[in-house]
């Protein structure tokens, strides 16, 4: 493909509408498979260097929108979210060249580790919760008692599981297949084979 980018600005301004999207219902709170196309970005560095860019922009472009959306606050711990999207690109690069099904499994890994470096972080700085072992687990299962936030905490981790589990499997066919693999040059017969 002579010009990469055109595909990164395609798959960036999906996975932005689909964000955004899925931000507005409540039983799809954090269903975006944006950690699985980080993921797959480090996984798929030497093949294409337009994906770990492109799934920064994503995240860049939509988290100010998505948080707006669900009633937090502007930044929402940006910093922490970084963190966290460092430890997924370097369980992406770990997994380089892996198979299919192992491929799967690190993109859970890393939406897990995602997960558990975010809500650690929540519950060290939100006042809400007590500093206990009950109140990390509070944190990790329940969430916020505050009557805003209704949405239980293992609602976001299964969802996040989910949609980076089926967003990893479906960028995995689709540049399996033939056409799409000679356009953009993935070559991924030789790396998932």
């Amino acid at each position: 493909m002579n010009r990469p980018w055109i595909a990164a600005i395609i798959v960036a301004t999906i996975f932005i509408v689909f964000r955004i999207i899925t931000a507005t219902q409540p039983d799809l709170a954090n269903f975006s498979p944006i950690t699985a196309l980080l993921f797959c970005g480090a996984a798929f560095w030497k093949s294409n260097k337009w994906m770990l860019p492109t799934a920064l922009v994503v995240w860049i472009i939509s988290s100010p929108i998505v948080n707006i959306l669900q009633g937090y606050p502007f930044h929402s711990a940006t910093l922490v979210t970084l963190l966290a999207f460092l430890l997924v690109a370097i369980i992406g690069f770990k997994f380089a060249g892996k198979s299919f099904g192992k491929l799967i499994f690190g993109t859970i890994l890393g939406a897990t580790a995602f997960y558990f470096v975010t809500n650690t972080a929540s519950f060290i700085t939100d006042p809400v919760y007590a500093k206990t072992l009950d109140g990390y687990l509070q944190c990790m299962w329940t969430g916020s008692p505050a009557p805003t936030h209704g949405t239980p905490t293992w609602t976001f981790f299964r969802n996040s599981l989910a949609a980076n589990a089926l967003g990893t499997s479906l960028f995995l066919l689709t540049m399996s297949i033939p056409s799409i693999k000679k356009a953009t040059q993935f070559q991924l017969i030789k790396q998932i084979a």
